[in-house]
């Protein structure tokens, strides 16, 4: 006898469940404003001077545990970057350096973890409790996955201890010929963050780190928006458009 089909229980997205800040004065910022450090017209920040364009005292500021060195490579567009947002969210815990070969910063074995996935990279947790307790800085790359090969054969980083997120699944609206493991950049920074807090503290994870992805998930819901409305198909990802956006948790009281 056949049995019925049970009906496929729709996965949550990691999304819905980050305890951000109130996009209210996202929502409010409808003009677009000259940047005063370059003059240039944009509406919620300066990709190229990293300044925010929405007044600071209305949205999160966050001071990291570790300071984190991106290094971006000189091919991937600014506009299209994701990390850039996380230097506007946390200025003095991260810093961007645009170059194909190596600036002149901290990157010392004994405190220093790098984020990529390579053959040895270990998960966070697994770590040298001492390296992990030690670490003062964490070095990241931002380029397309074919562009990192420029980075990973600098003998500096090859020094160092890589480590890799555990499991999670882009949310990203940026194709690219990869499996869906492999993170956006700011995802990224948010995973370890989040894995970090676990190794460190031993208990579970409270999303003090979650408004890194303040900005990415307001961009998030836009992209979803503009397809629902318009009845549009997003053909560069399968199923991307998910029907609904992510209401952070002070928004939804105000309903």
């Amino acid at each position: 006898m056949e049995l019925p089909k049970v009906a496929e229980k729709k996965k949550e997205l990691y999304l819905h469940k980050l305890k951000l800040s109130s996009f209210e004065p996202l929502d409010k910022a409808n003009e677009r404003r000259k940047c005063p450090k370059c003059d240039r017209s944009k509406k919620l920040y300066c990709p190229y001077c990293y300044v925010s364009l929405v007044d600071t005292s209305l949205i999160p500021q966050l001071t990291l545990p570790l300071h984190v060195s991106v290094l971006q490579h000189p091919k991937e567009k600014v506009e299209r970057s994701s990390i850039i947002p996380a230097k506007v969210l946390a200025p003095s815990s991260l810093d961007i350096y645009r170059m194909a070969s190596l600036p002149a910063i901290h990157l010392d074995p004994n405190d220093t973890l790098f984020l990529y996935p390579t053959e040895t990279a270990k998960a966070i947790k697994d770590v040298d409790r001492d390296l992990l307790k030690n670490a003062k800085h964490l070095l990241m790359i931002d380029s397309t996955w074919a562009q990192v090969q420029t980075f990973l054969k600098l003998p500096e980083v090859k020094k160092l201890t890589a480590v890799k997120i555990s499991a999670a699944e882009t949310t990203f609206w940026r194709y690219q010929q990869v499996d869906s493991t492999n993170l956006a950049t700011v995802e990224a920074l948010y995973f370890f963050f989040k894995e970090y807090d676990e190794a460190m503290n031993g208990s579970e994870y409270d999303g003090k780190y979650d408004n890194l992805l303040y900005f990415y998930t307001y961009n998030y819901n836009i992209i979803q928006e503009r397809y629902i409305n318009e009845k549009k198909e997003f053909t560069r990802i399968p199923n991307y458009i998910k029907g609904e956006i992510v209401k952070p948790k002070e928004d939804q009281h105000k309903q």
